[in-house]
């Protein structure tokens, strides 16, 4: 109990870092502008539902649609490690939105009107998300959906409470707190990465030693 435990802490700190709604809270600002109180925290509520469906459809159907194309699992740990790292490479130089496909615009002119689309995919749930729940999506056992699928739960409920809050901040946000929690979240994605793709790895190769 206590190794799902850990594992499910561990699976939640680095989603919740692939994700990045702290970074993306100035372009839900922006999305959010023009709504009132309630809007804002309608939209909140629809943008971490999204996030939550599309990572739970990721999950439970993204392996058997590889594994229909003859993707293994390891060759998928691989692969999104490489994306993990290279997003994490992003966050430490600042170029978080950037990666996730964000024209290099303010924010006000990037998005205008309040919708999910880019917001919650594919600037939240992206490919690094999405190939973080699919690399990690085996379970033997009821007991392992629980580090499979509560992870991504508390990540959309985080994402919900970030909104929220910031919609009641606003513009008392200051950048340079979020700049530090990014670079900050960025070193810590990067080992991470090194991990996953050193696991997916040992599965490809097995002469590397026990995955």
């Amino acid at each position: 109990m206590l190794a799902i435990a850990a594992l499910t802490l561990k699976k939640t700190i680095t989603l919740f870092a692939l994700v990045g709604p702290i970074s993306m809270i100035p372009i839900f600002l922006a999305a959010a502008e023009r709504l009132d109180a309630s809007g804002k925290a309608r939209f909140a509520r629809t943008v971490a539902i999204s996030v939550t469906v599309a990572l739970l459809v990721a999950t439970f159907l993204g392996m058997p649609l590889l594994g229909l194309l003859g993707v293994s699992l390891g060759a998928m740990q691989v692969g999104g490690a490489i994306i993990v790292l290279l997003l994490a490479i992003a966050m430490v130089l600042g170029k978080e939105t950037s990666f996730k496909g964000m024209p290099s615009v303010p924010a006000e002119q990037a998005i205008g009107d309040a919708s999910v689309v880019p917001l919650a995919v594919p600037l939240l749930a992206g490919p690094a998300a999405f190939s973080y729940v699919m690399g990690n999506s085996a379970w033997d056992g009821y007991a392992d959906l629980v580090h499979v699928v509560l992870p991504i739960l508390i990540v959309g409920f985080s994402c919900w409470i970030t909104f929220r809050g910031a919609c009641r901040a606003g513009q008392e946000i200051r950048k340079s707190t979020l700049d530090l929690v990014e670079r900050v979240s960025g070193f810590i994605l990067a080992a991470i990465a090194v991990e996953m793709m050193a696991t997916g790895l040992r599965g490809l190769f097995p002469v590397l030693g026990p995955a």
